[in-house]
């Protein structure tokens, strides 16, 4: 099981199941300083429109353009910003990633909402753990494509 993630700051999982974790999680530096150098140093992208008062969903559909995943450590909360389509990469990743006891939010299929972007969501209330959260998330697919 993989528990690296769980002291990183911020994590990226690639459409190939890569795994980028950034910072400390216990460190101040805000979780975005991270994805904004991410993106110049992958992509040379121009990040001069984003900052730090940007709100993650804004990130989080940005990096799910790009096919990945992204996860925000905030210490006792995780949250997950999902691609439009989860590959089978990642998804071996997601269900290999050992988050301990921390409450956790999986946001997905994105939509515009009075111009701007919105989630799904499943978790954060209550006690979801990821494999929870996961197996959830995965029926709810799995229900959708069957449709």
């Amino acid at each position: 099981m993989e528990k690296k993630v769980l002291n990183s700051k911020v994590s990226i999982i690639d459409k190939d199941g890569l795994i980028y974790m950034m910072g400390r999680s216990n460190e101040s530096k805000t979780h975005v300083t991270y994805l904004i150098k991410y993106l110049e140093d992958k992509y040379g992208a121009d990040t001069s429109k984003l900052k730090s008062g940007i709100s993650r969903k804004i990130y989080g559909y940005i990096f799910g353009k790009l096919g990945s995943i992204i996860y925000f450590n905030d210490g006792l909360t995780g949250m997950f910003y999902f691609p439009s389509v989860v590959t089978d990469e990642q998804e071996k990743v997601l269900k290999n990633l050992d988050l301990g006891y921390q409450k956790i939010a999986v946001c997905y299929s994105p939509f515009k909402l009075n111009n701007d972007i919105d989630y799904k969501m499943l978790g954060l209330d209550g006690e979801h753990c990821l494999k929870d959260v996961l197996a959830e998330y995965f029926i709810k697919q799995n229900n959708h494509l069957r449709r």
